[in-house]
């Protein structure tokens, strides 16, 4: 294998695992400039592609956490490339619009993401047994009635220890966003 292929697929899977990371940024990014959600899917290929197209100007200069800000320049590009190719369409949002509709989304993605660090920090600063009660009402397969169970206790009492965990946690949140320690 020559050298070219290793620093390609270095490359290219540097690129993957950008992508994949914060995918989901990216896409509410471009739903949130959309119309129409049945559109998603089809831009979020092109910005794929684009993105692919245009890595070499990201990974010269830029580094990983700069990635969404960067996907989402490159995003409102095909949004309005999107738009122009569909503009016989009977609900079309001006660029004007999309403009302002990018810039909102950019300030909201910056605060989720400050949002999602202070609550993983805060997260990790409960014990573990807590963090499982915590976390134990959103995972699928998992509930307060089974850890009860398992732990011989009485379920309300864990609902109880679950709302006390819930409110801790909101209280670390507003308190880490407030001193912005994320």
């Amino acid at each position: 294998m020559n050298i070219a292929n290793v620093s390609q697929n270095t490359q290219y899977d540097r690129f993957v695992s950008l992508l994949v990371r914060h995918e989901q940024a990216v896409r509410g990014f471009v739903r949130s400039l959309m119309p129409s959600a049945h559109d998603v899917d089809d831009v979020m290929q092109e910005v794929g592609l684009a993105c692919w197209r245009k890595f070499d100007s990201f990974a010269s200069t830029d580094s990983p956490d700069d990635f969404v800000r960067w996907a989402c320049v490159v995003a409102r590009f095909e949004v309005l490339r999107h738009r122009r190719n569909y503009a016989r369409d009977r609900i079309v949002l001006s660029e004007d619009i999309i403009e302002l509709l990018a810039t909102d989304a950019q300030s909201r993605l910056q605060t989720a993401a400050a949002e999602r660090d202070a609550v993983e920090l805060c997260l990790a600063r409960l014990q573990e047994s807590e963090r499982r009660l915590l976390l134990s009402v959103h995972t699928p397969g998992d509930s307060i009635a089974r850890i009860a169970s398992e732990l011989g206790q009485n379920a309300r009492r864990l609902y109880s220890k679950v709302n006390s965990l819930r409110d801790l946690l909101g209280e670390c949140v507003r308190r880490r966003l407030a001193e912005g320690e994320v």
